[in-house]
């Protein structure tokens, strides 16, 4: 039992477990990116619940062994911000919010980094969090979100039907948002969804919403009829819509749009002359004749008082 402790105890064998520690922030931007591109939808909430706290808490044990090491302290100072930004992109999904910042908030307290840098680093986090809390309300209020300020999606995920309609190859589903469901007139937009990014983890569905293209926007959802024509051809509110070629033309869009954006930034800016092409001889006369008009200048104007004495 004593070889076994000593064996922990080695700080060699420490150093070497305190790797394991730089995958809990991978492990949060897995969950941000997740949270941020995909809709999640629990297969069985309780399991899923026990296992991802069952792998927060096994980071926590790690990183609370390790506490001493470099890469554990350099994970326990980026962890909280890593949560910071899963508690903005999934605020009100508490289960996934809450055992990160639990864990973070534990690993940051016993780390064993220097007491006024984690004073500092601390107070910055916990404005940090209340402030951008209270920011991030605001703007909830207004009804925008990370997605629709980055221009990625104009779907707002709470307001988001699970009844699919999948393509006959299931390529494609059609995804309904339902605004003001259990009114009298709710609006209703209606779009599609490529299902090969989807992911599956277990219990755990991940639907990518990001890049969905919308087909229609009605306030009359039971008179709406559509199906599928075929792998790729969508009937709907009596029209037949090519989704493949939609998405094409949409990837086009967003290829050219960057290029644009990368020429601008690469253009050089130039003046008004340079931009017409002007140069001195056009806009001035010649170089040599200005110099000698205006070496002249004084000659004449004593020539002429010569003159007039």
């Amino acid at each position: 039992m004593d070889k076994v402790l000593d064996i922990f105890r080695n700080r060699w064998v420490k150093l070497g477990v305190s790797l394991l520690s730089l995958g809990y922030p991978a492990f949060l931007l897995y969950i941000d990116w997740l949270s941020f591109a995909y809709y999640l939808q629990p297969v069985n909430n309780v399991p899923l619940f026990l296992l991802y706290v069952l792998v927060n808490f096994v980071f926590a044990g790690v990183m609370f062994y390790t506490r001493k090491q470099i890469f554990t302290r350099i994970a326990a100072c980026l962890s909280p911000l890593i949560a910071f930004v899963l508690l903005i992109i999934s605020f009100g999904q508490w289960y996934l919010i809450i055992p990160p910042v639990v864990t973070c908030l534990f690993v940051f307290l016993a780390a064993g980094s220097n007491e006024t840098f984690k004073t500092i680093l601390g107070t910055i986090y916990l404005l940090m969090f209340v402030v951008g809390t209270l920011v991030y309300l605001t703007m909830l209020h207004f009804n925008l979100t990370i997605q629709t300020l980055a221009n990625l999606t104009e779907c707002d995920i709470s307001k988001r039907s699970e009844e699919y309609t999948f393509s006959p190859d299931n390529s494609y589903r059609i995804v309904m948002y339902i605004d003001g469901a259990g009114a009298e007139r709710s609006l209703t937009s209606y779009y599609v969804e490529k299902t090969e990014d989807d992911i599956s983890l277990p219990y755990l569905n991940c639907y990518k919403h990001v890049g969905s293209q919308k087909v229609l926007v009605t306030m009359d959802r039971d008179s709406v009829v559509y199906k599928w024509l075929n792998n790729h051809e969508l009937f709907i509110d009596g029209r037949a819509k090519d989704i493949a070629k939609m998405f094409e033309q949409a990837e086009e869009a967003a290829k050219k749009t960057d290029e644009e954006e990368d020429s601008s930034a690469d253009k050089k800016i130039k003046t008004y002359y340079e931009e017409h092409d002007f140069n001195d001889e056009e806009y001035y006369g010649p170089v040599e004749t200005a110099a000698a008009a205006s070496a002249a200048e004084p000659v004449t104007e004593a020539v002429a008082e010569e003159t007039t004495g």
